[in-house]
């Protein structure tokens, strides 16, 4: 075990000490400090000249709209430049204030241009894309526009309700935040010293030795438990909160305004939520499977949570440098075509100076995203690069979104429709990750390693598509709970967690500590009833994945269709253009359950392959 250890630092340290600190070149969006700053001046004041038009003819309203556009598309590499010099410093504040004041100014220019599409109304515009047919694309815009109309209040009501939501949400997460921090987890004595249970816990949850992980598994739930009374008042303020505000807006519950933002239905979600937990067989499976070849490795009768990150012994996951990133991320892409997998080597090429990466924090921004603005390529900004293969993953996933927005704007995709609903933006990254863990998968005879990178991609699929739909019912359960007052504190979120997540998994009968998961779902916390678009991020990433696999040459043209078309429709109207068909919540899960157990079938294979010398006389 100890050479295992000392392997994995050797090989880390040895790909660090060979990689570069790499930087975008901000000239892709501006030619200097001083130009950015004087074109940034401009566009403020032409974002505020933008009127609201009153029965504008079919050519004005054109070219209004044509004039938003624009305003947008000069917003966006504003925010792009701004957003690299945030993240290089922290500590920029003055950036910080102007990337805010930017995005004020897009949030206007969207704002009258609504105000001015309602003027126009249904019948109206119907009447402008007669006379006008180039009108017809900007349809969906309109239904934006309108469809908020009947949980709209006054306008000097709606500034009150805004204005005290988003000031006790913050509170509310700034008090989360605060209490996590505070959280005292103890240490725990290892082999290379005392460690935080809490700020050490990724090491310590690899750690070689079995008693290690166990105490340090059990003092972070404690440390939990300790301060549960705590989460437990924060949640059931942020739920009344968000209840009494969805009734004054006309809503039904926070639940139904929330998912109605996000182009959801209540309905749609408890429906894919229970299709998806009608195969929770599926997930506790892959569960028992983890757990049994764990103990056998281990020598014990039962595997634990604690012994879920153990190091293979014998087995050194492969450092990831810079090059090989480079290579591979590309090669793993090919099911999505040439012209993609060509965009990507281009945004990896150190020569563009497109992607940002580190060797050490600094006052780096702890993050990795994308930015894009048309006219200007994608750039990718990496906070701090470790060579590994989990942070090659991440390369895969934001640098999707890198060239995602690339090629809508190269495509001429409208200013307007370049950003959809979250969890189709973030399907289209998972759906790289998929790609990337099954390429490593398919390029290794090593036994071990094929079983950690298959591991590694069921992990992703099994935690976007199960674990969402968990976590999508516990959510509603707990605005439910304490709406109605059936949940008031702690123990009853903990009865809640338990109830729902053995309907799910196998683990919260193995170690109830788990009770207390709820309290680390920090997006409970920080955006109230987001997790449920990873729930259909995961379902339709696993779907493309398939696709990719069954028909390259007919999936490369969809995806391509894809990219070249934004969202400028519903997402169920999308959804259709793309499969071809309407797919029901039923439909679209099946075909994923159908993928995960055939990768769980191939894991136990391995697993069997792996464990046959320890078997033998």
């Amino acid at each position: 075990m100890k050479n295992h250890v000392l392997a994995t630092f050797l090989a880390l340290a040895s790909a660090s000490a060979h990689a570069e600190d790499r930087h975008i070149d901000p000239g892709i969006w501006f030619a200097s400090p001083a130009a950015e700053a004087t074109d940034r001046k401009i566009l403020l004041a032409d974002a505020d000249a933008l009127p609201v038009l009153d029965n504008p003819s079919p050519g004005a309203l054109l070219d209004y709209l044509h004039r938003a556009e624009s305003l947008l598309g000069r917003n966006q590499r504003h925010a792009a430049w701004l957003h690299l010099r945030t993240a290089l410093d922290i500590d920029d504040h003055a950036a910080d204030e102007a990337r805010n004041a930017v995005g004020d100014a897009a949030d206007t220019v969207v704002e009258r241009t609504r105000q001015t599409l309602r003027k126009i109304g249904d019948d109206g515009f119907a009447k402008d894309v007669a006379a006008l047919p180039a009108l017809d694309k900007y349809h969906w815009l309109l239904e934006r526009a309108t469809r908020t109309l009947p949980h709209e209040l006054p306008e000097d009501q709606q500034a009150i309700v805004s204005a005290l939501s988003d000031q006790d949400g913050k509170a509310f997460w700034n008090i989360y935040q605060k209490t996590r921090r505070s959280a005292a987890y103890g240490s725990v004595h290892t082999a290379h010293g005392d460690l935080d249970a809490g700020k050490d816990a990724d090491k310590l949850a690899a750690d070689a030795d079995r008693g290690v992980r166990e105490q340090a598994w059990k003092q972070r739930q404690a440390a939990l438990a300790a301060q549960a009374e705590t989460y437990a008042s924060i949640l059931v303020g942020i739920v009344r909160l968000n209840d009494r505000v969805a009734k004054m807006q006309h809503f039904d519950d926070a639940p139904e305004a929330t998912y109605f933002a996000r182009l959801f239905t209540r309905a749609d979600v408890d429906a894919t939520s229970k299709a998806v937990e009608a195969h929770a067989s599926v997930l506790q499976d892959y569960q028992r499977l983890r757990a049994e070849h764990v103990a056998h490795v281990l020598g014990t009768e039962q595997a634990h949570s604690w012994d879920l990150s153990m190091p293979t012994p014998g087995f050194t996951p492969p450092a990831f440098d810079e090059e090989r990133m480079r290579r591979v991320i590309p090669d793993a892409l090919a099911p999505l075509g040439r012209d993609y997998v060509a965009h990507f080597r281009a945004l990896l090429d150190p020569a563009n100076k497109r992607t940002d990466l580190a060797t050490s924090q600094g006052t780096r921004e702890n993050d990795a995203f994308s930015m894009t603005a048309p006219g200007a390529p994608g750039t990718l900004f990496l906070g701090v690069w470790k060579p590994t293969v989990t942070e090659a993953s991440v390369v895969a996933h934001e640098g999707g979104h890198a060239i995602h927005s690339q090629l809508m704007n190269e495509r001429g995709v409208s200013p307007f429709f370049n950003h959809g609903p979250s969890w189709m933006h973030e399907g289209i990254a998972i759906l790289n990750e998929m790609l990337f863990y099954e390429y490593l998968y398919r390029h290794t005879d090593d036994p071990a390693a094929k079983a950690y990178y298959l591991q590694a991609q069921l992990d992703e699929m099994t935690f976007e598509i199960f674990t969402s739909a968990e976590e999508a019912q516990l959510e509603e359960g707990l605005y439910d709970g304490v709406v109605a007052g059936k949940i008031r504190g702690a123990a009853d979120m903990d009865a809640l967690t338990l109830d729902i997540t053995k309907r799910f998994e196998i683990w919260p009968s193995i170690d109830p500590q788990l009770a207390h998961a709820w309290i680390g779902k920090r997006l409970m916390f920080e955006d109230p009833l987001y997790l449920a678009n990873y729930l259909y991020a995961g379902l339709w990433a696993t779907r493309m994945f398939e696709m990719a696999r069954k028909d390259p040459a007919g999936f490369q043209k969809r995806y391509a269709a894809l990219m070249a078309e934004g969202f400028d429709a519903p997402p169920r109207q999308l959804l259709a253009r793309f499969f071809g068909k309407e797919l029901s919540p039923p439909e679209l899960v099946e075909t994923d359950i159908a993928v995960i157990r055939e990768k769980v079938l191939a894991l136990g294979r391995l697993y069997r392959t792996l464990d046959a010398p320890r078997n033998a006389p």
